[in-house]
């Protein structure tokens, strides 16, 4: 069994207390589930049943951390942010058995997280999450990391837009009634493939004067912008 620290603290942080009570307890979940290094390999499945919920509550609960953990290229894998820093084993010691084993747990993890210098890594991570466990709110020192100035923040605030948009049914009849043989799903697909879930629509979301984006305005204009109509074939099997 392993035993790890817990910093009190986190009942008094801003981010912390802000969490829904499920990200709150997910997040307890992943420090105390993670590796020495603070990585934990992404398995919905088996945190839905240990935490006694729904495998698409536990994702989205996940959006509500992405300010405290970071998730690898592919989705597959997280590093909580100060982990090692609560853990009371950072900076890293080559020299230290125990810090041996975590820079080996870097290493393993170098690929898919781009680490390409663990303490690089390690403060870039961490950068800008002002309290010990939160992310920047505003006040005090350090920079605020939000969707414009990180595309995983965006990609992912994209993605679950993307997917509640799709499964909004009241939604696409209303713009199936609007665009008339158009495919709407697949027209929303195309715009989030081709623009919106690529760094080009980061770049140009990132030149509005916005906070927050308006995701349902963005995937009504996308449908305008990338209409894919039904074939002939597919509207006569429709109608019949």
């Amino acid at each position: 069994m392993a035993y790890r620290f817990t910093n009190t603290d986190k009942w008094s942080d801003v981010w912390f207390t802000k969490l829904q009570q499920l990200q709150m307890l997910l997040f307890i979940y992943l420090c105390d589930n993670c590796d020495i290094a603070g990585f934990i390999e992404v398995n919905y499945k088996r945190w839905a049943s240990d935490l006694n919920s729904s495998i698409e509550t536990i994702q989205g609960a996940c959006k509500g951390l992405i300010r405290g953990v970071l998730f690898s290229k592919d989705e597959q894998c997280i590093f909580i942010k100060n982990f090692l820093k609560h853990q009371k084993n950072y900076p890293l010691n080559p020299k230290n058995n125990c810090h041996e084993k975590i820079i080996s747990r870097f290493n393993q993890y170098r690929e898919i997280f781009d680490i390409h210098d663990v303490d690089e890594f390690i403060q870039g991570a961490c950068k800008g999450l002002i309290s010990p466990l939160g992310n920047g709110n505003g006040s005090g020192n350090g920079n605020i990391i939000n969707w414009k100035s990180d595309f995983s923040i965006y990609l992912s605030e994209c993605k679950s837009a993307y997917k509640e948009f799709n499964e909004n049914t009241q939604l696409i009849k209303e713009q199936e009634k609007l665009n008339p043989q158009v495919n709407v799903l697949l027209s929303i697909e195309k715009g989030f493939r081709n623009f919106w879930g690529t760094e080009a629509g980061w770049n140009h979301k990132k030149k509005e004067r916005i906070k927050t984006i308006n995701w349902k305005r963005t995937i009504i204009t996308s449908i305008d912008m990338n209409k894919v109509y039904y074939t002939k074939e597919q509207l006569s099997e429709m109608n019949k």
